[in-house]
């Protein structure tokens, strides 16, 4: 019987969305009875994800890209009749018998949005990693598609879509009163460049009547660092926030605005539809996929479109929020991890 291993490096990473994808997936095989076993480096897990009852071996030194590309290999030097899956991207390229995900291709699409040492370590990595892998996993059908206009050699039948999903039980709707004392737009995600916060922000120096909350952090793999720097007053950059105090954000806002301008899919519109927050989003494939009819959308490189459809949706507001809701609960139920864990299931009996 082959023996599932997955690559647990991601375990020693603070969760952002990728590791919260592996995560997720690991508790949901756990649920539906999966064996599988994760291997990841000897140094501490971090505290926020809960390993209980899951079947871990750590081995090696070091929990760098080297630990992945130099070590976890000599793990599997005698075994037969094994697949390892690498649920945050490469694997290492030195064992063939893995299935990689590949989140996007954002930095093939722009590579000024990161950094130098990130860009040219992908480009090098991921056709190699593609090359070696039995199987390639992706977020959407648009990853699919980019894997394909990016890595023309790699045929269709060997990319498989296996959407994420939310954790129902922590983004849940409990629209209570605003604690925040004002009116506000929340958006949410890495301060990267193709978030597109600088055009948000922009759009918002002409609304008086909201403020635009965001959540999130810099990092240094990304290009232009720098770009919020400084903002309007009725902008607040709150950086990094708990779960919890997240899904109150979500709760009490009066709507989701989500700028980027490329995803591999984009999951922060699904939490906020799961919490009854009505989404104003990309006008770009990818988001119609995921949100198909459930949120509104304007042209994400054009200033006035952006703050025309958010001062639009306040004009309406009480006409438009509770059918805008009722369409975001019903699509963000359309994505579940019980199902991305038979995808799973399903792949690792047919490769």
């Amino acid at each position: 019987m082959r023996r599932i291993y997955i690559n647990g490096r991601f375990l020693t990473q603070p969760m952002t969305g990728v590791e919260r994808y592996a995560y997720s997936i690991c508790k949901s095989l756990m649920q539906k009875g999966q064996d599988f076993t994760i291997v990841c480096p000897k140094a501490s897990i971090q505290d926020c994800y809960d390993t209980t009852g899951m079947k871990i071996i750590k081995y090696g030194i070091g929990n760098s890209h080297f630990w992945e590309q130099c070590i976890l290999p000599f793990f599997f030097l005698f075994k037969k009749n094994y697949l390892i899956f690498s649920f945050t991207g490469l694997g290492s390229i030195l064992i063939c018998n893995k299935v990689m995900t590949i989140h996007d291709l954002s930095f093939l699409e722009d590579p000024s949005w990161f950094s130098r040492a990130y860009y040219y370590w992908y480009k090098l990595m991921t056709p190699l990693a593609v090359r070696t892998s039995r199987h390639i996993i992706t977020v959407s059908h648009f990853s699919k598609q980019e894997i394909r206009r990016f890595y023309p050699f790699v045929k269709g039948d060997k990319i498989t879509v296996v959407y994420p999903s939310v954790d129902r039980d922590k983004f849940i709707n409990k629209r209570i009163e605003n604690e925040y004392g004002e009116q506000f737009a929340l958006a949410v995600s890495s301060l990267d460049p193709r978030k597109n916060f600088l055009r948000l922000v922009e759009a918002f120096k002409g609304i008086d009547n909201c403020k635009l909350y965001i959540v999130g952090n810099t990092n240094r793999v990304f290009g232009q660092r720098s770009q919020l720097k400084e903002v309007p007053v009725n902008v607040k950059l709150l950086g990094r926030v708990t779960d919890e105090e997240l899904v109150r954000l979500y709760n009490q806002a009066s709507c989701f605005i989500f700028p980027s301008i490329y995803e591999g899919f984009g999951l922060p519109p699904i939490e906020a539809m799961e919490c009854g927050c009505p989404v104003l989003a990309s006008d770009i494939p990818v988001i119609h996929e995921v949100c198909i009819d459930a949120a509104e959308y304007f042209d994400p490189n054009n200033i006035d479109s952006i703050r025309d459809t958010i001062v639009g949706y306040f004009r309406e507001q009480q006409n438009k929020k509770k059918t805008m809701q009722t369409r975001g609960y019903a699509n963000a139920h359309r994505f579940d991890w019980g199902k991305t864990a038979q995808h799973i299931i399903e792949l690792s009996q047919t490769i």
